[in-house]
């Protein structure tokens, strides 16, 4: 499978991470405005509440926002949803202590946690989980998991569109951990500042990498957007 490009996100510095996390922000009140009182709902939310009816609609309700009903993707049903989270909801919770920035690189367990919850969660209708189940667990556990979609992060990483999804998933995922840690002062410095969306850390690398990506399309694909 494609690799991914292992030096671009460590090739953003340091002194531009506040600029390009604001321009992030701002493109994404340009596509979700509405969307960023129903992100702090679920930010809000005590992680010990995963498994209620009540919060598993909220994170239902921003991923339709967020386009995973449409386009290619679909959800499962919502009953079907709400059942496969309430199954594993107690393995998502092992992992409601990590943050990115604090996550080891030699801690298997959690790798294993990962790829098992990645194989045995059935969030989607399609074969396709790698979208559907980043921005799930972004949702469930906003310190610890990054969203990832096919516009911005696999254009970013990829050259071309990986085949190993899980793999993919492990992959961006280092990526993230590693600039986490390496910047985790300068980042944390972004979390909240009277913000929509610089929220967490996870959400800030995810918007530099949307402003990255913005700043480098031709006009012609920005007027697409």
């Amino acid at each position: 499978m494609p690799t991914t490009t292992r030096s671009r996100l460590s090739t953003i510095s340091a002194k531009d991470i506040a600029r390009l996390a604001k321009c992030g922000e701002e493109q994404l009140k340009q596509e979700y405005d509405g969307a960023s009182e129903l992100y702090n709902r679920i930010l809000r939310s005590s992680r010990n509440d995963i498994g209620s009816n009540e919060f598993i609609k909220l994170v239902y309700d921003m991923l339709i926002v967020f386009k995973m009903n449409s386009r290619g993707a679909k959800l499962s049903e919502l009953p079907d949803f709400k059942k496969s989270i309430k199954e594993h909801t107690g393995t998502i919770l092992s992992l409601a202590k990590y943050k990115l920035e604090k996550v080891k690189e030699t801690d298997d367990a959690f790798k294993e946690t990962i790829s098992f919850l990645f194989d045995n969660l059935r969030l989607t209708q399609t074969t396709a989980r790698l979208v559907t189940f980043s921005k799930t667990m972004h949702f469930l556990l906003p310190d610890l998991f990054m969203p990832i979609d096919r516009r911005y992060t696999l254009r970013f990483f990829y050259e071309s569109t990986p085949v190993n999804q899980k793999q993919c998933f492990l992959q961006v995922f280092e990526q993230f951990r590693q600039y986490a840690q390496k910047h985790h002062e300068v980042l944390k410095e972004q979390v909240d500042k009277n913000s929509r969306w610089n929220r967490n850390i996870p959400k800030i690398i995810d918007n530099i990498i949307i402003a990255s990506i913005t700043e480098t399309m031709k006009p012609q694909d920005k007027a697409k957007q």
